[in-house]
């Protein structure tokens, strides 16, 4: 669980994990990116492991994570990130169990906190605008990929994928993994690059992810519109100069003549176009019946406006760097 100044939500993830059937079996590990506020005294409460983050941003966390876990499976939760169901990670190792080819689960759907902002539903829903237009996504992973469903086990679905398709984004949203085989199928296991491309470098050794109907985590985010162009700023610098700490980019490295790199200079064109972004927009307004599904289009020219302006910004010799989470 990567922290920063997370006093606000932390309680409610910790929470939620001590409250599992399989709470006794579960080592929590924090690292922290020097938190000022309460977040390592509430961790600390939970019995959580506090290990420190030097470089803040939680794609190094997650390596130190994954280089002290001690048990067979991670699970990769962020501290705003709340499990809804008490059999929940039961229900998952059950589900290993009856599927050995399956080495990576990934959550159904990320719910929006009621209490959030104004663009919490959004942020839940799709992420941004990138991640919308690249994957078509919709409102929870079995929706997005029902064509890869392979496998049906109650509940509990087993999705293949051959080469070059399109694969679930599982860099966090308490994706788990069996960390045990990757240990003995990955030489470069704990690297950045790898942590970066975790499940989908799963996903294409084995050709097949799992995913359970309802298996949901509810995203206490607060997602004001200031806050979350903030978040978009955050992941176009990523994208852009940290490729070795961006989920996307990483995805792309590894399936090069997927649709990954084909949809990615498409972006631009369908910004370009001005009417595709308004029709979306009102289109996801009408579905979801919520208004501030009408900023799509607003995020859409946002995104395209960051990518400008920082390439124009690198070309001077002043790239960015992100030296926070974005909120």
């Amino acid at each position: 669980m990567p922290a920063y100044n997370a006093e606000r939500t932390i309680e409610l993830a910790l929470r939620s994990i001590r409250m599992q059937t399989i709470a006794d079996q579960i080592e929590i590990l924090v690292i922290d990116g020097g938190s000022t506020d309460a977040t390592r005294e509430i961790a600390r409460q939970y019995g959580a492991v506090i290990l420190e983050n030097p470089h803040r941003l939680p794609e190094p966390a997650k390596l130190i994570g994954i280089q002290r876990a001690k048990g067979r499976y991670v699970v990769k939760q962020d501290t705003d990130e709340e499990l809804i169901d008490p059999r929940q990670l039961e229900r998952r190792i059950e589900f290993f169990s009856r599927h050995p080819q399956v080495r990576c689960i990934v959550c159904d759907e990320q719910r929006p906190d009621l209490n959030g902002g104004i663009s919490t539903h959004y942020l839940c829903t799709y992420g941004d605008p990138f991640t919308f237009f690249v994957y078509r996504q919709k409102e929870n992973i079995l929706r997005t990929f029902k064509a890869a469903v392979s496998e049906r086990d109650g509940n509990a679905c087993v999705l293949r994928f051959a080469p070059g398709d399109l694969m679930p984004i599982g860099d966090g949203a308490t994706t788990m993994f069996d960390l045990q085989w990757v240990k003995e199928h990955f030489a470069d296991w704990n690297t950045q690059q790898f942590v970066c491309a975790t499940s989908s470098r799963i996903f294409a050794e084995t050709g097949c992810c799992g995913c359970i109907t309802g298996d949901d985590v509810i995203h206490h985010t607060r997602a004001t519109f200031s806050g979350y162009l903030a978040k978009l700023r955050f992941r176009v610098i990523n994208n852009l100069f940290h490729k070795e700490e961006s989920g996307f980019s990483a995805r792309a490295s590894q399936q090069p003549r997927s649709r990954y790199t084909s949809r990615k200079y498409l972006f631009v064109l369908y910004a370009a176009t001005l009417v595709g972004p308004l029709v979306d927009s009102i289109r996801l307004a009408l579905h979801h019946k919520d208004t501030t599904m009408l900023l799509h289009f607003v995020y859409v020219y946002y995104t395209c406006l960051c990518i400008a302006w920082y390439l124009l910004r690198a070309l001077l010799g002043r790239p960015p760097e992100n030296k926070t989470y974005g909120k």
